[in-house]
């Protein structure tokens, strides 16, 4: 028989992917010893084969060598000479069971595939080192004479327990002289039908054609392995793999033809079953990656815990300004683009969103991000990150969301600069204002006070004093609105003072601009000495009155009262009018926007705004409540110290 297959040097380092080559290399001497706890004085052929399945994995192209395969075939050959299967059937199991204990199994059909084909690939060179070396110690049994030993007449009794089809041809061509049981059993007839048959005919029509230049193969060269469809006796089809090998006496004279036939249905079924599952995955994978590729988000998927890059939709191209780039850890990602915080803080590869996702298991949502593309621009983006977890609740991918908010931070940035000049343009504006209008005041004022003004006129002078202090009024309200926006609230300079003077004065100015209304000032037992800035809360009891005035029926009393809780003072104005609505309740506070009712006094809008602005420097805080059957109550609480202002 011809030469077999080199077995080529292996370590574990070179068996990527490959966990069961890893155990069998890591593992060797605990199988070992559960198998020679099972077949004393075996061990080293074990193990030798065990060396050869581990490197058919690594490399299933290896080939098994002349000189090894004559020593697996030690594990082929019974007590009694005879051969026999039970020993690699043995170590299949020995191998599996070990495995599963120590690695609670792999499920993978792919490995398992791989497994099998690479014991059968070892058990395989075994049998034919084994065939070959009975018909050499016949052949030579029978040179000399010797009785040792049956002799080629009894080839049927030496091959009665192989699970492996071998039928031995003509040297001419391809009649079967013998033929094993196994053979026989695969093909469906007896051993002795298959006598005599030409081994075409036990191949199906559809691989007849192939069969003479196989044939052709074994003739040129010491062996030949080839697949082709087998027939049974009732006419079904098997595949079968077949190795053939020229058969040659002491002189290199080719006397014969062995033909190995294994059945590979199973290996065939778990294949298509294979590439069923892959079909069926990458059609998943394909309808996943159109329904990505419509969302308006760039979606980002990456397998745990390398961070290696799966998946990526069209969308995400667009957001970072290239092409999608598979990365195989998340220390590549930096390669492709950089990331930058919302204050543009270079971000690590651990603070990036798919990083914390996979290693922390950490969920973001609409993270601000910022990303420059390869053109030099900037992707202002929200980042939305999860872990994928398994049935156990481990994190085996990550996904991340994206959304541009490029456009929308610069409509927002445009907005903002705008309403920033406007605040500017009419803070100057009121501000050059006050001086021609204070010229406006004195010259009306010293009109009044003098007597060369006849009657009639002195009315119209009055009209324009009065609207003088309305423009001064809203000028003055105006001017408190840009410092509030631009300077950060309304300066607030407290000195030490006594609140109840202060809600007194105002009510007395209210009284002498409103004569015909009912005003009352109710000051609770308790002290109402402080830190306050007098002018400014003046300014919140003219307001709150006014707006209790303007919006209560003629006839109802405004009422004004302070009392005292602890470290604050309560200042509560109410009214009888009619409630606010609900629905500008939530907007009482906002500038430019009056209450309730078509009474506006031609006011701006701003002095419930200033209001709160004053108390909140203060330190306090102003709260409404208004029903129909209790009025309306503007209540603010005032600190007495110089506290922080409330933000």
């Amino acid at each position: 028989m011809g030469p077999f297959w080199p077995l080529p040097s292996v370590s574990p380092r070179t068996v990527p992917h490959q966990p069961l080559a890893d155990f069998l290399f890591e593992s060797r001497n605990v199988l070992q010893d559960a198998w020679i706890r099972e077949a004393p004085g075996s061990g080293d052929v074990f193990a030798r084969v065990l060396d050869a399945v581990a490197a058919r994995l690594a490399n299933p192209g290896a080939r098994v060598s002349e000189d090894f395969a004559r020593e697996a075939a030690l594990l082929v050959r019974g007590p009694d000479g005879r051969p026999r299967v039970a020993g690699y059937r043995r170590l299949r199991e020995t191998v599996l069971r070990l495995w599963r204990e120590r690695s609670g199994g792999d499920a993978d059909p792919e490995r398992m595939e791989a497994f099998h084909a690479a014991v059968d690939a070892v058990e395989e060179a075994a049998l034919e080192a084994y065939v070959q070396g009975r018909l050499t110690s016949e052949r030579d049994a029978a040179e000399t004479g010797g009785t040792d030993g049956p002799g080629p007449r009894h080839w049927e009794d030496i091959f009665l327990h192989l699970g492996v089809g071998v039928g031995v041809m003509d040297a001419e061509d391809t009649t079967l002289v013998a033929a094993n049981p196994a053979l026989a059993r695969m093909h469906g007839q007896p051993a002795e039908a298959l006598k005599g048959l030409r081994l075409e005919d036990l191949v199906a029509p559809e691989s007849r054609g192939a069969l003479p230049r196989h044939m052709a193969a074994v003739s040129s060269k010491l062996s030949h392995e080839y697949e082709a469809l087998h027939l049974r006796r009732d006419g079904s089809r098997f595949p079968a793999f077949v190795h053939v090998t020229s058969l040659r006496d002491a002189t290199g004279r080719r006397v014969g033809r062995a033909a190995t036939v294994l059945d590979i249905t199973a290996r065939r079924q778990a294949e298509a079953e294979r590439q069923r599952l892959l079909a069926t995955i990458e059609a998943e994978r394909s309808r996943l990656s159109a329904v990505l590729d419509q969302l308006p988000a760039g979606v980002l998927i990456a397998e745990a815990p390398s961070g290696k890059l799966l998946m990526g939709n069209r969308a995400l191209e667009s957001l970072l300004g290239q092409p999608f780039r598979p990365a195989s850890s998340v220390a590549d990602y930096d390669v492709a683009h950089q990331m930058f915080s919302a204050d543009s803080q270079l971000l690590p590869d651990e603070a990036w969103p798919m990083a914390r996702a996979l290693r922390t298991g950490e969920t973001r949502t609409a993270e601000p991000f910022q990303v420059r593309r390869p053109d030099g621009t900037t992707a202002h983006l929200l980042g939305s990150s999860a872990p994928v977890r398994d049935a156990s609740g481990h994190i085996v991918a990550g996904v991340v969301t994206l959304v541009d908010v490029t456009e929308r931070r610069r409509a927002e940035e445009t907005a903002r600069e705008a309403a920033q000049f406007g605040e500017r343009f009419i803070a100057i504006v009121s501000h050059d204002l006050r001086n021609p209008l204070n010229a406006i005041q004195l010259s009306v004022t010293k009109l009044l006070h003098g007597d060369a003004l006849p009657e009639r006129d002195r009315k119209a002078v009055s009209r324009i004093a009065r609207s003088g202090e309305r423009m001064a009024r809203m000028i003055s309200e105006l001017l408190d609105f840009t410092r509030s926006r631009l300077g950060g609230g309304i300066p607030i300079e407290r000195v030490p003072g006594d609140l109840r003077g202060v809600v007194r004065q105002a009510v007395d100015e209210l009284e002498a601009a409103w004569p015909d209304r009912t005003l009352t000032f109710q000051a609770g037992p308790g002290r109402y000495d402080g830190a306050w800035d007098a002018d400014r809360l003046l300014q919140v009891v003219s307001n709150l009155g006014g707006n209790a005035l303007q919006y209560s029926p003629p006839d109802s009393p405004v009422r004004f009262t302070l009392t005292d809780v602890g470290e604050q003072v309560a200042l509560e104005v109410h009214n009888s009018g009619t409630p606010i609505p609900p629905d500008v309740l939530p907007h009482l506070f906002n500038p430019f926007r009056r209450g309730g009712g078509g009474n506006t006094h031609g006011g701006l809008g701003l002095g419930l705004y200033i209001v709160e602005q004053v108390v909140k420097g203060h330190g306090g805080r102003i709260e409404v409540r208004s029903r129909a059957s209790e009025g309306t109550t503007f209540r603010a609480l005032l600190p007495r110290g110089a506290s922080a202002p409330v933000p």
